[in-house]
């Protein structure tokens, strides 16, 4: 079941690699916090609590990214369950059943997408990564589908941070983690391929909205569909001013 799918995201034991602590910082650049670039692709997903824009790094993540414009120009995004981990504040979509635990492949070789991890894509507050699971039970490296989730706002913790430096996370990444909250348990795990950019709120409201005891499923909200578009600063900012 799903709700078992992101069950380390508030422990570390088991959930963070060593492999953190060999970056080098001057190999680090956030991309998740530049501005975004002018004809960037975009993706809106719709929801019935409102709309979340997000950037996509298909530099970074060029399997991922070019998957789920796949699955999105097939119309597989449409009408599908909102999933709510409340202790780690995420929101899961993209299964292709109602309980969460199958996802949809559109791969040439139907075979899951092996994770594309980077030093400039964390899981910061606001990031959109693939649902990671096991390729099989004598292996720990993770594959995707179709099934994403959105890191809702979360602060950083005392514990939080203590972990981070017992693993020997960059300085500049415990910085940035102590600034901007998320969940670096996910580090070297799941892939990121996005970074909401509009509609935090409504993240946040899905992750924390009344779900079945059963599978975690949001009882009172839906994603409608999702939407390709590109980045354009002068739409941006005119949208910006109409709701002001």
């Amino acid at each position: 079941m799903l709700a078992a799918t992101l069950s380390c995201a508030l422990l570390f034991s088991g959930c963070m690699p060593s492999g953190a602590s060999g970056i080098e910082e001057s190999a680090i650049v956030f991309r998740q916090f530049e501005e975004v670039e002018e004809g960037a692709d975009l993706a809106v997903v719709h929801t019935t609590l409102g709309d979340i824009t997000m950037v996509l790094y298909p530099k970074e993540a060029p399997q991922t990214v070019a998957h789920f414009k796949k699955l999105v120009e097939s119309g597989f995004y449409t009408d599908l369950p909102l999933f709510a981990q409340i202790g780690s504040r995420t929101v899961v979509t993209g299964a292709s059943d109602e309980l969460g635990a199958q996802g949809k492949l559109l791969t040439e070789d139907e075979k899951p997408l092996a994770s594309e991890v980077t030093p400039n894509l964390w899981h910061f507050s606001g990031a959109v990564s693939a649902l990671g699971v096991e390729k099989n039970q004598f292996s720990q490296e993770m594959v995707s589908d179709s099934r994403f989730f959105f890191v809702g706002t979360l602060s950083a913790t005392t514990e939080m941070v203590t972990e981070m430096e017992k693993y020997q996370y960059p300085l500049k990444v415990i910085d940035a983690y102590k600034e901007h909250g998320g969940l670096p348990q996910y580090t070297g795990s799941y892939t990121v391929f996005g970074q909401v950019i509009d509609g935090m709120e409504i993240v946040d409201q899905l992750a924390k909205a009344e779900i079945s005891a059963e599978n975690g499923q949001v009882l009172d909200g839906r994603l409608l569909s999702v939407e390709l578009t590109e980045y354009h600063a002068e739409e941006a900012g005119s949208a910006s001013s109409d709701t002001e």
